[in-house]
């Protein structure tokens, strides 16, 4: 048999080969050891204290003869791959950074035997929207604005009511684009009192010339329509404050409507049986509702604080509440004013219905931070079913899941569609010309290499770099070496199948001594001029091939048949040993170069 039909013999069924290499009974033992108990390594002490686990690994990534430098190994290991300056990526051998970005300690620390960015990233990202989120500047007043107009737009019943209430009034305008400062209310009534019934008021008159922020303002609050009942609408009540935060350009979260349904109906059946501060004071949960209605976050208030505050009341204007600047305090005192109204303060209509349609109202816009609980039963329920999923319907399946790994990379799951989500996943991030990637959308992108069912498929969410991938290699590297047992050109045509798709340019190539010596050998130039200067080389290469041919699949094939081919009639197949053999040392000679020596001579394990 010659090289050329030894090759193709691998590679015509290269799943097959690979799946005959893993059943060989020491690859199958040490795999299923790997595979066991790799996941328990906790540090890079861990690791190279288990002999066993680190030659199964060194061997994954082609690094076999360098087992037994650990101290050097160690160096790598312990600086990282983060920074362009660390040790794995001073070395011109790349194969060790590869390793090291499997076994990222300093990036994952505990996890880096076991780390997957959607098991791990997105209940971390999660975490950091929430916070990101709820202390923006700005948040504070747009949920004082949107706490005001939720209490007074009801009482609205004309164009005169709203023109007379400035700040409602704005309010209003915000929400459809319009600066108050410039607008006059001369202008406004009119185009309020015109409606949008006629073609010709000035509204639509507006319209047709480009300018649709009018007309979508008295569509809104249409009294030509609907007279006393505008306010009532919809289109009033919600769609203009999600409008007005919109506009105010600011990101909130909107927790699951089950969990807002759940909260309001609690409220609602335990508020009344409140009696006194202490009552109050002793269910968080009831108290987080009431609270977070008036814009204050339970979780951030002390329990002596909100005591102080309610045992202060308001009548005084000295009042601890009353004192604060900030009136939030105030507005959650009023309502449930003990001081005042005693044990019948949860009876009235401010804590029975205005609290609660706060509370509502705002959850629904996202301005009610979801409390720790909803947090850690999210991140529960995340944690439990994301292992499960084996495909983009899967995830688009689950909306729960969904619309929480959508929210951890500052994704707004109500502002999404279900088809442009797809789209994105489908595409993948591998492509320069993807959905995602020509999108520009950083969150996207973030999104879709967390989720990234185009390249990894089943196993997107359960892969980890240390375990199956490395298994992979492991199998890899055994099935090239027993073919390089009996003839060398297979071993090199094998290597270079496998890293020739991922080169961008020739200086790569001529860092690989076996990648060098394959593209030499199919183009018949002699093995000296591996000594001529590297940037000849490059054009000399240039010349004859094109890099990108490399990633496609049948003309990559077609270059192997022709170097191997070379290969036979420059070695023909003999039980002699092949010079080339050298650029795939056995486990008596090293191969390092002597900069490395120096350097592990230097270290200490």
């Amino acid at each position: 048999m010659n090289t050329y039909l030894d090759y193709q013999l691998i590679a015509k069924d290269l799943a097959r080969s690979l799946d005959r290499t893993s059943k060989q009974p020491v690859v199958s033992r040490e795999t299923k050891y790997y595979l066991d108990n790799i996941g328990k390594v906790k540090s890079i002490d861990d690791f190279l204290k288990n002999d066993r686990l680190f030659k199964y690994a060194m061997k994954a990534f082609g690094l076999e003869d360098m087992a037994y430098a650990k101290a050097f190994m160690k160096k790598a290991l312990t600086e990282g791959i983060d920074k362009s300056d660390s040790f794995a990526n001073r070395l011109s051998d790349k194969r060790y950074a590869e390793f090291v970005k499997a076994f990222n300690f300093v990036r994952y620390g505990d996890l880096a035997t076991s780390y997957n960015s959607a098991q791990h990233d997105v209940p971390k990202n999660f975490n950091l929207q929430i916070g990101l989120t709820y202390t923006q500047q700005g948040l504070d007043f747009a949920d004082s604005e949107v706490s005001y107009y939720i209490g007074k737009i009801s009482s609205v019943k004309s164009i005169d009511d709203l023109m007379a209430d400035s700040r409602l009034l704005n309010i209003a305008l915000g929400a459809f684009g319009l600066d108050a400062k410039t607008e006059t209310p001369a202008r406004i009534r009119e185009m309020l009192e015109g409606g949008i019934s006629d073609p010709n008021s000035p509204a639509n008159k507006l319209g047709d010339l480009g300018d649709k922020r009018y007309a979508n303002l008295v569509a809104a609050f249409d009294f030509a329509k609907y007279g006393a009942d505008t306010t009532a609408q919809d289109a009033v009540q919600t769609i203009v404050p999600k409008q007005f935060l919109a506009n105010a350009g600011l990101n909130t979260i909107i927790p699951r409507a089950e969990y807002t349904k759940a909260e309001s109906d609690y409220y609602a059946a335990n508020i009344g049986k409140v009696k006194s501060i202490d009552d109050l004071l002793a269910d968080k949960r009831l108290l987080r509702a009431a609270m977070s209605a008036y814009g204050l976050d339970v979780d951030a208030q002390s329990p002596k604080q909100i005591r102080e505050m309610l045992e202060g009341g308001v009548t005084d204007p000295n009042s601890p509440a009353n004192k604060l600047p900030d009136k939030r305090y105030a507005a959650f005192v009023t309502a449930f004013n003990f001081v005042q109204y005693g044990e019948g303060t949860t009876a009235r209509d401010a804590v029975q219905k205005d609290t609660l349609k706060l509370y509502t109202t705002k959850s629904q816009l996202g301005l009610i931070k979801p409390g720790s609980d909803y947090v850690a039963a999210e991140a529960a329920y995340y944690a439990a079913n994301v292992v499960k999923l084996r495909s983009i319907d899967d995830l688009m399946a689950d909306k729960r899941l969904l619309n929480y790994a959508l929210t951890a990379y500052g994704l707004d799951p109500a502002k999404e569609t279900p088809a442009r989500i797809r789209q994105m996943l489908e595409g993948g991030i591998t492509n320069p010309n993807s959905s995602v990637n020509k999108s520009g959308s950083k969150p996207y992108v973030a999104f879709v290499t967390a989720f990234n069912f185009a390249q990894y498929g089943e196993k997107a969410t359960t892969r980890s770099l240390a375990q199956q991938p490395a298994t992979d290699n492991y199998v890899r590297q055994t099935l090239e070496q027993d073919a390089g047992q009996t003839n060398d050109g297979v071993r090199l045509a094998l290597y270079f199948q496998r890293k020739a798709p991922a080169l961008n340019n020739w200086y790569q190539v001529l860092g690989d001594k076996a990648m060098a010596a394959v593209v030499r050998t199919a183009l018949g130039l002699p093995e000296s001029m591996a000594k001529a200067d590297v940037d000849m080389q490059v054009r000399a290469f240039e010349q004859k091939l094109k890099i990108t041919d490399f990633a496609d699949p049948v003309k990559l094939a077609k270059f192997l048949t022709r170097f191997t081919t070379m290969y036979e009639l420059n070695n023909p197949s003999s039980p002699q040993a092949s010079a080339v053999s050298v650029l795939f040392p056995r486990p008596t000679t090293a191969g390092v170069s002597t900069d490395l020596l120096f350097t592990m001579q230097r270290l200490k394990f």
